[in-house]
């Protein structure tokens, strides 16, 4: 097997278990952090920001900050040894949370973005515009 496990896992053509390229592979990873709820691992309770939670909160600009510190430690604790967060901000929405991000990714030393939308339950999200290279909407289960 080449390259880094794909999100989520699947089996390729071949049989195989799917990869992908470290810039995905780093962007898949940051997704599992954002929507992960502290408590869904049983072996890491802690694990995980709980974003699908920010979106019943009030939506006003103590949230969103309160929003901003919880996403940068979590990204901290658990990715901190393979990005490093350049800029990070959080708007509230009336029906959404958008994280945008930009990082350093420390093993290649080349700077990525991303945008992710968390909707509130039964409304679909648009991505947000901006300087993101890329964007990720976190899918309503």
């Amino acid at each position: 097997m080449t390259g880094y496990l794909g999100f989520p896992y699947q089996i390729d053509g071949s049989g195989q278990t799917a990869t992908t390229d470290l810039p995905t592979y780093v962007q898949n990873l940051i997704l599992l952090v954002f929507e992960t709820n502290p408590g869904e691992r049983v072996n890491r309770p802690d694990f995980g920001a709980g974003m699908r939670q920010l979106v019943f909160g009030g939506m006003d600009a103590a949230l969103a900050s309160a929003a901003e510190t919880l996403v940068r430690s979590k990204l901290i604790q658990f990715l901190g040894d393979a990005i490093s967060i350049n800029t990070l901000t959080v708007t509230m929405g009336n029906e959404t949370v958008t994280v945008d991000l930009t990082y350093f990714v420390t093993h290649t030393q080349t700077t990525a973005g991303t945008s992710i939308t968390v909707p509130l339950p039964g409304y679909s999200a648009t991505p947000q515009g901006g300087s993101a290279t890329a964007t990720a909407s976190i899918p309503d289960y």
